[in-house]
């Protein structure tokens, strides 16, 4: 059974695949960019607002 080459694989992923890469991208360099500038992180948890450490 041959195997696709890389390039291909990613022309076969579906917009959806393309956004939750995006995204989990966006959030990695977000969480870098938090500890970096030691700010605090602010999210919705259980329909509450809580500000976190970056650490």
């Amino acid at each position: 059974m041959a195997t696709a080459k890389p390039t291909q694989l990613k022309k076969n992923r579906t917009t959806s695949e393309k956004l939750e890469e995006g995204m989990k991208l966006v959030k990695a360099d977000l969480m870098a960019y938090k500890k970096a500038k030691n700010s605090k992180l602010v999210v919705l948890k259980d329909d509450k607002i809580v500000f976190l450490n970056p650490e």
